[in-house]
């Protein structure tokens, strides 16, 4: 079996990165609801690729004492896809452009 290379054009990118590198960000916003904080911070911890533990308390912490915290800034695709994951986890999401 042989393996061909392909060469890229001078100047552009590969992968789906790259396209979305010029769209503005979005916040994916944890509101404080009814949750126990427990419960909060591992659905927050499975639903987010990336997440730690630690960053995963300390988000659901500002959203209990503050009434809301932002949990991720990523593309506008990313964002919705995390905001239905939390959604069906019972937790209360929004999203929004960062500022």
């Amino acid at each position: 079996m042989t393996t061909t290379r392909t060469r890229r054009a001078e100047g552009t990118r590969a992968g789906k990165k790259a396209r979305r590198s010029h769209e503005p960000p979005w916040n994916v916003v944890l509101h404080n609801d009814n949750n126990p904080i427990n419960r909060v911070v591992w659905r927050l911890w499975r639903a987010i690729p990336g997440m730690t533990i630690k960053r995963a308390t300390k988000v659901t912490w500002e959203a209990h004492t503050r009434g809301q915290a932002v949990a991720e800034t990523c593309h506008m695709e990313l964002a919705e896809l995390y905001e239905e994951h939390l959604r069906e986890r019972g937790l209360t999401v929004t999203i929004e452009p960062a500022r």
